[in-house]
């Protein structure tokens, strides 16, 4: 069971700075789960630190453009 907030919690909370929240319209990017095995996962690895890159970004190229 959750404790209720204390008056001086909440109103510490609106005393907090900082970037709000994006709208999910202008959020850029979304997660998604990519399954592979564990070898297909090392030589992935292998070949984006061979080219300098991560392994998300090597993933992602053929969809970018940048084959």
């Amino acid at each position: 069971m959750e404790r209720k907030r204390t008056a001086a919690q909440r109103a510490a909370d609106k005393c907090r700075t900082g970037r709000p929240p994006k709208k999910p319209a202008e959020k850029w990017s979304e997660r998604i789960t990519v399954y592979m095995t564990t070898a297909e996962r090392a030589r992935l690895e292998l070949l984006a630190e061979q080219e300098g890159v991560t392994l998300a970004s090597l993933v992602m190229r053929p969809w970018r453009g940048e084959e």
